[in-house]
């Protein structure tokens, strides 16, 4: 079996806490079978390969962060790739993330009857607007869970709303939660200003849309 596996993420930026993922990636051959935990995230070479010619941003965020631990010599499949072609769907992806935080702010707003999971959902559409408007709005993308109070249009939610919102998002996936720890943070978020926020950033990292 070929294959090789990375780590991304938390543990190469240096910001693991006992909330983080393990972010491992696995490369493999076209024909190999699938055979690694589930929460692993598992790719063939070519689908890398497309990633990294597509400028997508992941590709981008693996170009950046990876670490390859498997096998130890030899340069690797993403070191042969190079540097990916320059991120092109920054306006695309950032209308989807803001539909998914507003579709999520109006399952909140309505009492869904999962709102862990549609906290956790906000949270993770906050934090990947932010990780791609940083393209366009810092020096060097980032990919930090902390992105949102890294760019210069004010994240309007406190840290600790947003930390909340981010222990919702593991708490909803892994099943371990008691929900009226998450309640504050919900109705903090569903009296903020965070659409427009989302709306602010894209003008600003897509300037000549407006």
């Amino acid at each position: 079996m070929t294959h090789e596996i990375y780590i991304f993420g938390s543990m190469t930026r240096g910001e693991v806490s006992s909330s983080s993922d393990a972010d491992v990636l696995v490369i493999q051959d076209n024909s190999e079978p699938d055979s690694f935990p589930p929460s692993w995230s598992v790719y063939s070479k070519k689908t890398i390969e497309t990633y990294f010619a597509a400028g997508r941003l992941f590709a981008w965020h693996l170009h950046l962060e990876a670490v390859r631990i498997y096998p130890r010599s030899g340069s690797g499949f993403l070191a042969l790739l190079g540097e990916p072609a320059p991120y092109s769907s920054l306006a695309e992806d950032l209308a989807d993330l803001r539909l998914l935080l507003e579709n999520s702010m109006v399952e909140l707003r309505n009492d869904s009857p999962s709102p862990i999971y549609e906290l956790g959902l906000a949270y993770t559409a906050i934090r990947d607007i932010a990780m791609a408007a940083s393209w366009s709005m810092l020096a060097k993308p980032s990919f930090s869970r902390y992105a949102p109070y890294e760019l210069p249009v004010r994240c309007p939610l406190p840290l600790t709303v947003y930390e909340t919102a981010m222990r919702a998002r593991h708490a909803s996936t892994r099943g371990t939660a008691e929900p009226s720890e998450y309640d504050l943070a919900a109705n903090h978020l569903k009296a903020s200003p965070i659409l427009e926020w989302a709306e602010s950033v894209r003008s600003e990292a897509c300037p000549t849309l407006f």
